[in-house]
């Protein structure tokens, strides 16, 4: 009879489902990772041990295979998290590449939900998965057990270490049938590295993924299937040396600009080259070369040296200013800030006090004054080297007012520049600032060339009085961009310090008591420095160029939201401090026939104004491989990619592109 009581008690035993069920090439099983039940980290693992040399797959399986997919039956009271997928091997099968794991493998699963009494009822999953060697056979698996009934395994604790976490800080680009993903560099070198995309179909997992190291970054290249398929996100799981984490980032597309887009150190020195030289013809520096010029010419009749020299020392001037941006911009880069060409047009300071020296300027050359006059001549008071300095003096000022106005070829050296390496970045600086210098380098190598200009004469005495027009014209535009980096109080401060200005110049010509010049100077001076070091960005909720002419306000993710909605697009990046912006604005953007062919079109017209420094617009622009303004963008449907117009427009050649 006990016997039989026993044999009643063993069958529920007997007649229940094992908990660890064999599909024929692995033993699949459940597991728990703690025995309290209401330990706030209890996590439940679907234990796969796979026969050796098996496997079976990540989500992503790669080239071929499939992931497992489960279907969990849950009791009242147990709830559960998605599946935690640990980081994959690489599986190679040449000449495909897949991602899996071998022989062993735990997915955890972490219980967020638990009341008590729910331990004892039934929990059932049904698992389908793929299987392979040098076949794959596709098995499945039933299991019907409680939590109770789970065995506790601390393997699953090591499982869950496995999975990724953390999200590594990544900029991420798509440059045709290429991925990059760009991430800060650490103390410890990066020895092997690989990237599992989680999403299918996307990269090429076959084809090698270069690692390339720059100054502070390294960049992973990796080839994409197909440079059709524009990717707005990418995510999946970084491997580097044993380190794992997870990427997740939205990606900017760099459309295909032709000869841009695959520009090379030799390309970016010779178009840097070219702009330099046309930066000369720009209008924003024309008032200071100008002065330059006049002032070669008054040397007609000196000696072959004096006249070398002067073109040298502008020359020096020039390229000294050129490269000590550069090192500004590579030392801010370094420090990781970032700011654009034309940047210090953007400080409403420095805006400023470029205002009032032009404006000093201008009052020179009208009333001939004898201070300063050194600019049209070769020497001040006959001392040679005040003239050499005043020369070199006129290089920097030329730069620093004609830097802001990007000529047609600058534009994709500069960009180009500032994303290389520092020992990149100097020559193609240097490059430009010889390209700008070199009418005056080859003055200084051959000073017969000065031959060929007019002789001195009476008409350069008209000349020089008519340049000072240029000079306060160059000051009322400076004024302008002023107006909108700041206040209506802060303006009124600044014309306020030019009127100071020319009551200096009053007294100076008026009163012939160094005591009182002297005075009146300090005591002017003094309070111009205490108001122009007080100036600062005002933040304007719009800016006068926002509100004329722009159907909507750029913001960053904008373009994204337009393609999405199938929505045609130009963007006018601009800065009131580009006089090449300013033109295109009036030749060709705001022309009635562009804005008529804008609006029949269904094309909504964007302003980006960059006058003010915003980091946003800087990051839209390097998108482009650009750096500095003006930057015209237009996109379509069924455009692949963002199309880059001609730097300088006319209203035909706008209309030309936009239509094609």
């Amino acid at each position: 009879m006990k016997k039989i009581l026993f044999l009643f008690a063993l069958f529920p035993l007997l007649t229940a489902e094992p908990i660890t069920v064999n599909t024929g090439h692995a033993e699949v099983s459940l597991i728990k990772n703690s025995k309290n039940l209401q330990s706030k980290d209890l996590y439940i693992g679907i234990k796969f041990d796979l026969q050796k040399n098996w496997h079976t797959y990540w989500k992503n399986p790669g080239d071929s295979g499939g992931p497992l997919e489960i279907k969990w039956s849950l009791p009242e009271g147990i709830k559960l998290g998605n599946i935690n997928w640990p980081s994959p091997e690489l599986i190679p099968y040449p000449p495909l590449m897949t991602y899996g794991y071998n022989d062993q493998v735990v997915f955890p699963f972490k219980v967020t939900g638990f009341e008590l009494g729910s331990q004892n009822k039934k929990l059932e999953l049904v698992i389908d998965f793929l299987i392979c060697a040098d076949v794959c056979i596709p098995e499945k698996a039933f299991i019907s057990s409680t939590l109770d009934e789970i065995k506790y395994d601390s393997l699953l604790d090591q499982y869950i270490k496995e999975v990724p976490k953390v999200t590594l800080p990544t900029l991420i680009n798509q440059i045709n049938d290429d991925l990059e993903i760009k991430f800060s560099k650490t103390d410890k070198r990066i020895e092997k590295i690989y990237f599992f995309s989680d999403i299918e179909n996307t990269i090429n997992h076959a084809e090698d993924q270069k690692l390339i190291e720059e100054d502070n970054n390294y960049v992973l290249k990796i080839r994409l299937l197909d440079e059709k398929n524009i990717l707005r996100k990418i995510s999946g799981v970084i491997a580097m040396d044993g380190e794992v984490f997870l990427i997740d980032s939205d990606v900017i597309n760099q459309p295909n600009e032709g000869l841009f887009t695959q520009i090379n150190l030799f390309q970016a020195i010779i178009f840097a080259f070219i702009g330099g030289l046309i930066l000369n013809l720009m209008p924003c520096v024309f008032p200071v070369i100008s002065l330059k010029v006049l002032s070669f010419v008054s040397m007609g009749g000196e000696s072959s040296s004096k006249i070398r020299m002067h073109s040298l020392s502008f020359s020096i001037g020039v390229l000294a200013s050129f490269l000590l941006i550069a090192l500004i911009l590579i030392g801010l880069r370094e420090s990781g800030n970032y700011l654009g060409w034309g940047f210090q047009l953007q400080s409403p300071i420095i805006v400023s006090l470029l205002a009032i020296v032009m404006f000093i300027i201008g009052l020179v050359l009208l009333l001939d004054f004898n201070i300063g006059t050194s600019l049209t001549r070769s020497d001040l008071n006959k001392k040679s080297y005040s003239g050499y300095i005043n020369s070199f003096l006129t290089g920097i000022l030329a730069v620093v007012v004609a830097s802001p106005c990007t000529a047609p070829f600058m534009g994709a050296a500069i960009g180009y520049a500032l994303v290389q390496p520092s020992g990149t970045t100097l020559p193609i600086f240097a490059s430009l600032g010889f390209g700008f210098a070199f009418p005056y380098l080859a003055l200084s190598a051959n000073p017969k060339l000065i031959s060929i200009m007019p002789r001195p004469g009476k008409w350069m005495e008209l000349l020089k009085e008519f340049f000072a027009f240029p000079m306060f014209a160059t000051s009322l535009w400076l004024i302008w961009v002023f107006s909108f980096q700041s206040s209506s109080d802060q303006l009124i401060v600044l014309l306020l310090c030019m009127l100071i200005v020319s009551l200096l110049f009053w007294v100076y010509k008026t009163f012939k008591s160094r005591l009182i010049i002297g005075f009146t100077f300090f005591i002017s001076i003094f309070y111009i420095i205490l108001q122009i070091s007080s100036f600062s960005n005002y933040d304007k909720e719009y800016s006068q160029l926002k509100e004329s002419s722009a159907e909507k306000i750029w913001y960053i993710g904008i373009e994204s939201d337009f393609q999405k909605t199938e929505q045609a697009y130009l963007i006018n990046y601009t800065a009131a401090w580009c006089i090449t912006c300013q033109a295109n604005d009036k030749i060709a953007l705001s022309r009635p026939k562009v804005k008529e062919y804008l609006k029949s079109n269904n094309i909504t017209y964007v302003v980006a104004d960059w006058t003010n420094k915003d980091s946003d617009i800087l990051q839209s622009l390097t998108k482009y491989g650009r750096n500095g303004v003006p930057l015209y963008i237009f996109w379509a449907p069924g455009m692949k990619n963002p199309s880059i117009l001609p730097a300088i427009l006319t209203e035909n050649l706008l209309l030309e592109n936009l239509k094609n």
